[in-house]
């Protein structure tokens, strides 16, 4: 039997918050593959700890440590 992946507390309120506070609610948001979700579609995945949400997780802490890093402003100026 597999194990599902168990999202850190703070991390999850983390990406939740950014999820509140940066994403107009008329927004859809694209999940790789996954399809395009609306603000509160990706709350709820993220809440439940899916597929879904997991990704998004991911996605959201790859683009933070793309900010601490400085890649991301790097690849803005190139």
């Amino acid at each position: 039997m597999t194990e599902k992946k168990k999202l850190d507390h703070e991390i999850k309120q983390l990406v939740l918050w950014r999820l509140e506070t940066s994403v107009p609610s008329h927004f859809k948001l694209s999940v790789g593959g996954k399809g395009s979700f609306s603000k509160e579609e990706l709350k709820m995945h993220v809440e439940q700890e899916d597929e879904t949400g997991l990704a998004f997780v991911d996605m959201q802490l790859n683009f933070i440590k793309a900010l601490a890093s400085g890649k991301f402003s790097e690849a803005l100026v190139e």
